[in-house]
């Protein structure tokens, strides 16, 4: 099997478990992990902070994004442009015409001011299947790790379930990994 044929049947499987996570338990895990995320360091000493607003089955951001903004967090979603290209805008809310439903009816900015990327800046990045070591499987279009190859000083951090945390994903020269990943069982520090 070739790695591009391993990624997509990893993404097959890891949709799938996804899927069948009956709706308390999902609620339940994505308390616990916005609640890990907010107690990562990392996240807590951020002033801007570049995030995803996800889409079902993707752990669910809104609780995070709401609670960042809250704490007076700069936050910027992606939008997806012309040749593959992608871009962050800033929020304001979630409710308040700063999303909308963009490519891949995934929420985008309506914004127009881009993040000025410091070292208090700080990636959130989506997937759907990392290692405890930073490996990451994208959904397969290469937006971020081509965005990620143009900022490799950015400090970067994934979120996604303890259970889903493979032993190895397949990777090409091309795949960007990630400085951390946080789960629900991170306990701060």
């Amino acid at each position: 099997m070739t790695i591009p044929e391993e990624k997509r049947a990893l993404r097959r499987s890891i949709r799938s478990q996804l899927r069948a996570l009956p709706g308390d338990r999902r609620t339940m895990l994505d308390a616990a992990l916005c609640h890990s995320v907010l107690a990562h360091p990392w996240v807590q000493a951020a002033d801007s902070i570049l995030l995803y607003c996800s889409v079902y089955p993707e752990p669910d951001t809104r609780a995070l994004i709401t609670a960042l903004l809250a704490q007076g967090k700069r936050i910027f979603l992606p939008k997806c442009g012309e040749g593959s290209s992608m871009q962050f805008y800033r929020i304001t809310g979630l409710d308040d015409g700063s999303v909308f439903p963009g490519a891949y009816d995934i929420p985008e900015p309506t914004g127009q001011e881009m993040p000025v990327l410091t070292e208090c800046s700080l990636c959130i990045v989506p997937g759907v299947a990392f290692t405890a070591e930073g490996s990451r499987l994208g959904q397969g279009g290469g937006y971020y790790d081509r965005w990620l190859r143009a900022h490799p000083d950015l400090r970067t951090l994934a979120m996604t379930y303890a259970h889903l945390i493979q032993e190895r994903i397949p990777c090409e020269a091309h795949d960007c990994r990630v400085d951390a990943v946080i789960t629900e069982q991170y306990q701060g520090g």
